[in-house]
């Protein structure tokens, strides 16, 4: 088998299965683990895969700034962000993760809805700044400008002394095996603190995220109660999702 066959099909089934196992590809092709290992090593230089331990599991094909992801995947946003907020009760006190789709949500807030929420994301905070009826505490910290958001201790202590009823939470990626992700080791941190400090958590993610990893854990699929995503999201990834007991709402 020619390098380029055996390296197309490492991404057809990576595509299928979200992820490859060495030692199952090196038996599969014929070839050593070696080979297999610089065919993963070559394709994760190209930003075709992510490599773990054993093999390699997609790579989260969205921009890692705010500024990048603001024109990506516009349609999906909006359609999540009004499904997710018919999830919204008055009364709440809600955090709202950064991001743009956590943003989009955020455009979507019924005018007449009385809420309490709690963000560290300053576009979020200046699209509320003109809601009549929710109530807007913005949390303090170092500005991640890569993010438009707060991160650090600050940020992380603020969260913890806080009870929500709902957390709003964005992601980089989605995997059913391997959780949800971050781009950012002090973004995934103040996510950790949100999750750790509300009773329910609805991740807001687009379909191409899922399925795929980036490079900061933020925690399990446990962590979640309801995934709110588009009608482009693949099915064998919704199922494998469905699986591990998330409520799963498509926009």
């Amino acid at each position: 088998m020619l390098t380029e066959e055996r390296r197309r099909r490492i991404l057809e089934t990576l595509a299928s299965d979200q992820r490859v196992v060495a030692s199952a590809l090196a038996a599969e092709f014929g070839v050593s683990e070696d080979t297999v290992r610089r065919d993963l090593r070559e394709l994760a230089e190209e930003g075709l895969l992510r490599r773990v331990y054993g093999g390699a599991v997609p790579r989260t094909p969205v921009a890692p700034t705010y500024a990048g992801r603001r024109s990506e995947s516009m349609e999906a946003k909006s359609a999540i962000a009004a499904t997710a907020a018919r999830f919204l009760r008055a009364g709440q006190v809600v955090f709202f993760d950064a991001g743009t789709t956590a943003r989009a949500v955020a455009t979507q807030v019924p005018r007449e809805l009385a809420l309490t929420v709690v963000t560290h994301s300053l576009p979020v905070a200046a699209v509320l700044a003109e809601h009549p009826t929710v109530e807007v505490i913005v949390l303090g910290g170092r500005l991640l400008k890569e993010s438009q958001a707060m991160v650090g201790a600050e940020t992380v202590d603020g969260y913890r002394r806080i009870r929500a009823d709902l957390c709003v939470l964005g992601a980089a990626s989605v995997h059913p095996d391997i959780g949800l992700g971050a781009f950012v080791h002090e973004d995934a941190e103040v996510k950790r603190a949100m999750v750790g400090a509300a009773a329910e958590v609805m991740v807001v993610a687009a379909g191409e995220k899922l399925g795929t990893t980036s490079p900061f854990l933020i925690g399990p699929l446990s962590l979640v109660d309801r995934l709110v995503t588009d009608s482009a999201a693949p099915d064998a990834v919704l199922q494998s999702l469905t699986h591990a007991g998330i409520e799963l709402v498509r926009g």
